[in-house]
């Protein structure tokens, strides 16, 4: 089984599970027409898709068939769900190729029996039997809505989507994912450093790629753009205002012109971001002196494309990918991994959430002293109507953070709260270590 991509005509990408005959799962294929396609991007289909076939190997491991068996009238049952939850704990990875044998086939693969079984992050946990129970409770009821029974079997489709999604670990982080707050100003902008294409450091050889690249990272700094939106980024996106240039993020899914399968689509609104006039001379440069001679560039309106010839279709001139920004970041990294080792290409979105934080503070700090000002000169009722004017709530902040970076919700804003929060902190106990009067010495207790 695998999941495949393919582009039609119309310019939409249809995600496809196909069996190991090489086609469409049919019931796969129906719940991504009817139920996901309007609703969902390729990219959200093809993680359903994912989970599905994971699915499909619980299925192949104790030989069934799951909807076969909703079909004559048997749901999955309480020691099913438990049996597929813990299955969905584990990766892809930990499930064998099972040795080829003349006597039993229950299935290409087991289960590891080895300690240490690799398992997935909580989100992706979550993900997953979210998606599976939509799935079965979906296709379950297409099955039996024609049947004698089917009121009763609606009713047990229901309790067993309950079940399966109850019981759920709390809260949105991955397992083990890393924070990086801790990472320092003075490090990103080492790294920034690195990637100037006059820098000694620099670890690309060709000038035009080390323009190209430069710019990628400076976009992302400037910006705080997420890899998909500079990704999807078109010369028509750069502003024509002489005085204010911007950048603009313009959700455009199922392109026709984008000739990637696995299309870069805007996860946030589309907005408008300021950059700086040097930025945006230097973007109009790349894209008339060296994106221009790229024959295949021609073809496609998108800003960043490969210099490179490579095999099939990522040659010279074809817009780039998510895995050339991964490897332009790990490269850099590269030169420094320990002072490096947390900046990814998502690492600037917090970085310019960071620098966010710090100009509100500012104003925050400005209005206090403006109110002051005017209460010292007895004027009370202006102090109050000035504070009520201009002080930045926490909602407020939330509402300019959701304008600048795209959230449809303000509640997605939340996490640069926290993040800014824990880094303020480490700043202070710093303060307070500093003033500490007793230090620790090493005297006569280690020989």
């Amino acid at each position: 089984m695998r999941v495949a991509v393919q582009k039609f005509k119309s310019g939409e990408r249809y995600v496809f599970l196909l069996g190991d005959n090489g086609l469409p799962d049919f019931w796969v294929t129906h719940f991504v027409t009817q139920k996901l396609r309007m609703n969902h991007a390729a990219t959200s289909i093809e993680q359903y898709l994912k989970s599905i076939k994971h699915l499909k190997v619980w299925e192949k491991i104790n030989g069934r068939n799951l909807l076969d068996e909703i079909y004559n009238g048997s749901v999955p049952s309480r020691d099913d769900i438990k049996e597929i939850k813990e299955h969905c704990a584990y990766q892809a990875k930990a499930l064998i190729n099972r040795p080829a044998s003349n006597v039993v086939d229950m299935g290409q693969f087991y289960l590891s029996r080895g300690d240490d079984k690799p398992t997935v992050g909580k989100s992706q946990y979550i993900s997953r039997i979210a998606h599976i129970a939509e799935f079965l409770h979906f296709i379950g009821q297409e099955r039996v809505k024609h049947l004698p029974t089917a009121a009763a079997l609606f009713d047990a489709l229901d309790n067993m989507k309950k079940r399966l999604k109850s019981d759920m670990p709390k809260g949105r982080l991955k397992k083990g994912s890393l924070d990086k707050s801790g990472i320092s100003d003075d490090a990103f902008q080492d790294f920034l450093n690195v990637a100037r294409p006059d820098s000694q450091h620099n670890p690309f050889k060709n000038p035009v790629i080390k323009f190209r690249n430069y710019l990628i990272v400076q976009t992302f700094y400037e910006t705080g753009f997420r890899c998909s939106e500079l990704l999807a980024l078109r010369i028509s996106d750069i502003g024509t205002d002489i005085d204010q240039p911007t950048l603009s993020v313009v959700r455009r899914h199922d392109s026709k012109e984008d000739p990637r399968l696995k299309e870069p689509t805007a996860k946030t609104l589309g907005r408008e971001v300021a950059i700086s006039k040097e930025l945006r001379d230097l973007l109009n440069t790349y894209i008339k002196v060296h994106r221009n001679n790229t024959k295949v560039a021609k073809t496609h309106p998108f800003i960043f494309v490969s210099h490179k010839e490579k095999n099939g279709h990522y040659q010279s001139g074809q817009p780039l990918i998510q895995r050339t920004i991964n490897h332009l970041f790990n490269t850099i990294k590269s030169v420094n991994p320990e002072r490096f080792w947390g900046i990814s290409p998502h690492f600037p979105r917090h970085y310019f959430n960071d620098q966010l934080s710090a100009r509100i503070d500012e104003v925050k700090q400005a209005v206090l002293e403006e109110v002051k000002r005017l209460e010292q000169q007895g004027l009370h009722q202006a102090a109050k109507q000035y504070a009520r004017e201009n002080t930045i709530t926490e909602q407020r902040e939330l509402e300019i953070r959701a304008a600048l970076n795209g959230h449809s919700s303000l509640e997605s804003g939340r996490i640069y709260l926290t993040r800014t929060a824990k880094k303020q902190a480490h700043e202070i106990r710093q303060k307070m270590q500093a003033t500490l009067t007793h230090k620790a010495e090493r005297g006569g207790y280690v020989s």
